[in-house]
């Protein structure tokens, strides 16, 4: 359970500084939205040197829960971030 608190705070730091807010990790293959990708255009350096790290985040997601996932990020009212997995 400790994994899952450490790889949400990743997951939130990745929309805090990228603004992904939205991705899917199936067959060991990662997918970003079209929102998403069109965001990378102007960050795409900074993220060039981010996008192992994120691979292997998600790799480290799917061990520990042992399936394919659809990651979604959300801030409420509160400024307090919501991860949730489907």
């Amino acid at each position: 359970m400790r994994n899952l608190n450490l790889i949400e705070e990743y997951f939130v730091k990745l929309h805090r500084n990228f603004g992904i807010s939205e991705l899917s990790y199936h067959n060991q293959r990662l997918e970003l939205n079209e929102d998403t990708m069109k965001q990378m255009v102007f960050m795409s350096e900074a993220f060039n040197d981010e996008f192992e790290n994120l691979i292997s985040h998600c790799g480290l997601l799917y061990s520990e829960i042992k399936k394919s996932f659809s990651l979604k990020i959300r801030k409420d009212i509160n400024d307090n971030y919501l991860v949730t997995l489907s």
